[in-house]
């Protein structure tokens, strides 16, 4: 754990590497993802390079292990004008060898510092299955908290799991009680 950690933003120059990374863990962790090989966008090379292109609206954040790419995390900001204020992290991913170093806690506080970059994000979201328990955990260390939860969320060769959805108000300092001061328009 004391070795330094190489975390640094993705471009398009790596897209390959994302791409190759993003199918290992949907095939290795099915069950933790919404997206399937089938049907994810993120392994289109062409797709990824448009993505990684956009700065303004999101990031990809790698953890690279002697040139390999080998963790991942994403953060998209919201798009629509009344949702501007939200982010939302995706695909986070340690592959196993990489496991164990601190590797994910890096890789999300590169991504809650990105959010926090973009003016006027005040809240991150994000989604994790039951089958992803340390990686909720992760989470709730970091200060997310749950606000709602889906059961049987994702259907997968015969299995169900519950997908728990979670936010960090970026905008409210540690201590003050969510929606606090909220002002209702009716």
């Amino acid at each position: 754990m004391g070795m330094d950690l190489d975390i640094r933003r993705i471009g398009a120059a790596d897209a390959a590497l994302l791409v190759a990374l993003r199918r290992e863990a949907l095939e290795n962790n099915p069950l933790a993802f919404g997206a399937s090989t089938e049907d994810d966008y993120s392994l289109s090379l062409e797709r990824v390079r448009a993505f990684l292109a956009d700065p303004q609206e999101q990031a990809v954040f790698g953890q690279f292990e002697g040139g390999v790419l080998a963790g991942m995390v994403g953060v998209r900001r919201e798009s629509r004008l009344k949702r501007r204020h939200k982010a939302h992290i995706w695909g986070m991913y340690v592959a196993p060898r990489a496991r164990g170093k601190g590797a994910g806690r890096a890789l999300l506080a590169a991504a809650i510092a990105q959010a926090r970059a973009w003016p006027g994000v005040e809240q991150l979201q994000l989604s994790v299955t039951d089958a992803a328990d340390t990686a909720r955990r992760m989470y709730e260390a970091a200060g997310f908290r749950a606000w709602g939860h889906e059961p049987r969320a994702l259907h997968w060769e015969g299995c169900f799991v519950d997908e728990l959805h979670l936010v960090l108000e970026l905008g409210v300092p540690s201590g003050v009680p969510p929606n606090q001061g909220a002002q209702r328009v009716n």
